[in-house]
């Protein structure tokens, strides 16, 4: 099954990433609200300070255009990206647990890779429904602290487990 061992390399090293770089939705939601009404302030405030005055409104390019530039966010920032990939993670790293790649040991041959995955999985569909949800839902300490608050640590954890597992194939829990 060497396509899960990939699948799995490629999930952790990529779920990785967007738990270390990119941008944490698990903030309150009105913290948010209140940083992107300010951005549209700054935003109109450059547009209307920038407008020239003959007469004629913007053209539909023109809009797209300066959207596209003014954008911040990256595809990491695109919650249907975040939910394919924790998906997609989940599912690997349940199949890593129950299949083996070439007479390894079942189970704990692929032990860290997997858990890995899980936990991404975990935090990423976590992130995801604080997101998008209208309840304001209470997790246990031990959840919130290791999955919400040291996301940034997780990410490390599953970058350093997928590039670990692609050098070292066959050592034993890796």
């Amino acid at each position: 099954m060497l396509q899960i061992y990939f699948l799995s390399i490629l999930l952790n090293v990529v779920a990785g990433l967007i738990l270390v770089y990119a941008t944490d939705f698990t903030a309150k939601k009105s913290e948010a609200a209140e940083v992107a009404g300010a951005e549209n302030l700054d935003s109109e405030a450059e547009k209307n300070s920038d407008d020239s005055t003959d007469g004629e409104g913007d053209s539909v390019f023109d809009k797209k255009l300066q959207f596209a530039i003014n954008s911040k966010g990256t595809f990491f920032d695109d919650m249907t990206f975040r939910l394919v990939v924790a998906i997609l993670s989940g599912l690997t790293g349940i199949l890593k647990l129950l299949s083996t790649v070439q007479n390894d040991v079942p189970v704990i041959g692929d032990l860290i890779p997997a858990v890995a995955g899980l936990a991404a999985c975990f935090a990423l569909l976590i992130e995801f429904y604080i997101q998008k949800s209208n309840v304001e839902l209470k997790f246990p300490a031990f959840l919130t602290t290791v999955f919400i608050g040291g996301r940034k640590y997780l990410g490390i954890f599953c970058i350093i487990a997928g590039v670990l597992h692609f050098i070292f194939p066959r050592v034993l829990f890796l």
